[in-house]
């Protein structure tokens, strides 16, 4: 079982809850910090401090005072309201990542949430409970109000959820299988439930998970194409890296060295070969720049989800409490989700590049023209033709939407939110190059496996395992057929290798 403290959660911990089902439970360091923060608002309360959202409406309504017997109502008002969202509903594991990393903030004791509250909504994500959120609607200022909205509508008896593995139910009844009773809801607690940036981070992070898969594959997947296409080695020794030290740049180079280790193909410069293709010579470059962007999204984005992000915020060695902070705004998750969602385009668009060089019999080194095997008549055959197009396709709807999110600051609430950072769109353009990305490598990887076939070469000791996960599930083509069903089986044959192939 996952502990929760505030202060611990991982990118690996929250994918293992979201799509592995980890049990969840609070810390005993957690559980006391979460009691005395609410014994303190309580407290203030009684003792009639002014707290935004509290004793005061929200947003440009702060002005207008609420008083004790409203509470309740007000919180659940709340919820109501602001569950605006509109569009498809997110996917399972990206409410479940939400719910998981909310929770982990409201662990942190600085928000005042009710433990009956938070006991609801870990008691929601245990039985496999997964509220109806809808991905639209979120600015990521005061937080991502919406999806959050949504995603607690079912603890006051609102709202849809779906039971694991059936279909849409009304909220109430949806909560009503846990057996428990529903949590007051009062104090502050509709409030603390939502303001945060857990639909960025939802979402964000398994994005940024993924990604570090994607780049080791990306890796892999270019040394097979290096190894068909007889490249040069010295683009990735040791000496070449040190001499430009960016900490990918090292490992990217060191991952080419390892899987290209005793290849017959992948050799030094000689007088016919002293130089490569761009798509060829910079992959230290370019995978190693998206080595740096992923680890810097995961630095970031771990800080993020393991901080109280919320307004008011309470201290508790002190007594003190602000309604003024701006914790809950997503500007530094947005930007290095745009900055990881551009680093992943990039490592797509060298992906397709390698594509192209493999189908082009004028850049191949000898290979037929797309990659048609000799015993099928070109002209009758169009072999990988349009494959290539797939991913200039892909390639071509990334640089469409590669403007950054999180500059898109469009005022809301009368001009009291007069900026916000559109990070959850930042995380949903990030989500998307690394999906992206993926089919493009997949491509290139099936491009590849054919290459080898062709000129009868036995790939790389370590690309052997590729190499096989592949044509155990696609074997080589002779004769053209229906090429998307090609493109699907060989992305889930890397999906299902990539996780215990790289020692990186």
């Amino acid at each position: 079982m996952l502990e929760l403290d505030g202060q611990s959660l991982t990118l690996e911990s929250v994918a293992s809850v979201a799509r592995a089902d980890e049990k969840v439970g609070l810390s005993a360091e957690g559980r006391k910090k979460v009691e005395d923060c609410h014994a303190l608002l309580r407290q203030m309360i009684k003792d009639g401090t002014p707290i935004y959202g509290v004793t005061t409406g929200f947003g440009a309504l702060d002005g207008r005072p609420v008083p004790a017997e409203s509470n309740r109502a007000q919180q659940h008002n709340l919820l109501k309201s602001h569950a605006a969202g509109i569009g498809a509903p997110m996917r399972d594991d990206e409410v479940r990542a939400m719910m998981l990393i909310r929770a982990n903030v409201l662990a942190t004791g600085l928000t005042g949430v009710s433990m009956s509250a938070l006991e609801a909504l870990l008691a929601m994500l245990n039985a496999g409970i997964v509220p109806h959120v809808p991905r639209r609607g979120s600015v990521g200022a005061c937080g991502d109000l919406a999806p959050l909205a949504h995603m607690v509508l079912p603890m006051i008896g609102f709202g849809r959820a779906k039971l694991k593995g059936g279909g849409w139910l009304p909220g109430l009844m949806a909560f009503a299988s846990l057996g428990i009773a529903k949590p007051p809801v009062d104090g502050r607690d509709g409030i603390a439930l939502i303001n945060g940036t857990e639909q960025t981070t939802g979402i964000g992070v398994l994005a940024a998970y993924d990604a570090r898969r994607l780049v080791r594959m990306a890796e892999a997947v270019s040394a097979m194409s290096l190894e068909v296409l007889g490249g040069v080695s010295d683009a990735f020794d040791e000496r070449v890296a040190l001499a430009k030290p960016h900490p990918g740049q090292i490992a990217t180079s060191e991952a080419l060295r390892y899987f290209t280790a005793g290849s017959q193909a992948v050799l030094p410069p000689r007088p016919s070969r002293l130089r490569d293709g761009l798509s060829l010579r910079c992959i230290p470059q370019v995978l190693g720049a998206s080595r740096d962007a992923v680890e810097h999204a995961t630095h970031t984005l771990e800080i993020e989800i393991n901080a109280a992000n919320d307004n008011p915020i309470f201290g508790l060695a002190d007594g003190f409490v602000t309604s003024n902070s701006g914790n809950f705004h997503g500007q530094r998750a947005g930007e290095v989700l745009d900055m990881l969602a551009t680093s992943i385009s990039s490592l797509a668009i060298i992906s397709e590049r390698r594509a192209a060089r493999l189908v082009d019999e004028k850049n191949s080194g000898g290979l037929p023209a797309f990659l048609i095997h000799p015993d099928a008549r070109q002209g009758e055959n169009s072999g990988f033709m349009i494959a290539q197009y797939t991913a200039a396709s892909l390639v071509a709807e990334l640089r469409m939407r590669s403007v950054p999110a999180s500059l898109q600051s469009v005022p809301t609430c009368a001009n009291t939110e007069d900026h916000v950072p559109m990070s959850p769109l930042a995380a949903e353009r990030a989500a998307f190059a690394v999906d992206t990305a993926e089919t493009i490598v997949a491509i290139e990887a099936l491009l590849a496996a054919q290459a080898y076939d062709l000129r009868g070469l036995t790939p790389a000791p370590a690309l052997q395992p590729i190499y096989k996960a592949i044509r155990e599930r696609v074997p080589a083509m002779v004769e053209d057929r229906e090429m998307g069903e090609d493109i699907k089986a060989t992305r889930a044959a890397l999906a299902e290798i990539g996780s215990t192939l790289f020692p990186f």
